[in-house]
């Protein structure tokens, strides 16, 4: 159901390369199949507590827009499901650290849910949650709308999440176990940063993130810009 139905938006399209193929999977050819497993054969780690399955390419740029812009939640599970790192060893994911791992997806504001359908974040945190027997909470919420990120600069974009996240925890904590903040793309820390914050220095369980993708900084620049024209094709 899911070839027959990319293949009516996309056509026999790879959405990697743009070429013609009739053997999708089915997003992309085969070629840029291989070039997403030689991406996901390791994590990338920016800091100790930071997990992103791919690093920011061509190829993972572009489905990651198709994620975030082209209304396509199924691209989530795609993703983490085809990560080497993580169908090797799920462990990869903090090796160490106290289990079970608690999912908690950056939030949306309800005006951005709604125009968007779902939250990109949560799609991820449940594909994760599903590969590792973790749970997907929703211990945050963001209780301002600012302008997307994608319309700022590093520094603009630290400004505009600070403070703009506030906890939504349940009754009860979980004493044991690991949260990790989830996002679709690691650049700056400003967003998981802003997150970490709200959970506050009381909260009683270890925080790590985790993220599909990782801008390198030496690239940040660029994928900045493809980011920005991706969400202005997007929203007309």
């Amino acid at each position: 159901m899911l070839e027959s139905w990319s293949n009516l938006v996309f056509g026999m399209e790879c959405v990697g390369c743009g070429e013609s193929s009739d053997s999708l999977d089915p997003w992309l050819c085969k070629s840029c199949s291989e070039k997403l497993k030689s991406l996901s054969k390791e994590v990338c780690c920016p800091t100790d507590d930071v997990v992103c399955l791919y690093p920011m390419e061509a190829v993972t740029r572009k489905l990651v827009h198709l994620l975030k812009y082209r209304s396509i939640p199924a691209m989530a599970a795609y993703l983490v499901e085809h990560s080497l790192a993580l169908q090797e060893t799920p462990e990869v994911l903090f090796p160490g650290c106290s289990r079970p791992l608690y999912f908690i997806p950056v939030p949306l504001h309800p005006s951005r849910f709604r125009e968007r359908g779902y939250n990109q974040a949560e799609m991820i945190a449940r594909a994760l949650a599903k590969l590792t027997v973790g749970r997907v909470c929703r211990w945050l919420r963001r209780n301002t709308f600012r302008v997307s990120q994608t319309k700022l600069s590093q520094r603009g974009r630290e400004q505009n999440v600070a403070g703009v996240f506030v906890p939504n925890y349940p009754r009860f904590l979980p004493a044991r176990g690991t949260a990790v903040v989830v996002d679709d793309v690691y650049t700056t820390g400003a967003t998981t940063g802003a997150c970490l914050d709200a959970l506050g220095k009381n909260f009683p369980l270890d925080v790590k993130v985790c993220t599909l993708l990782y801008d390198r900084p030496a690239s940040a620049t660029m994928d900045f810009v493809a980011d920005r024209q991706a969400f202005w094709n997007a929203t007309g």
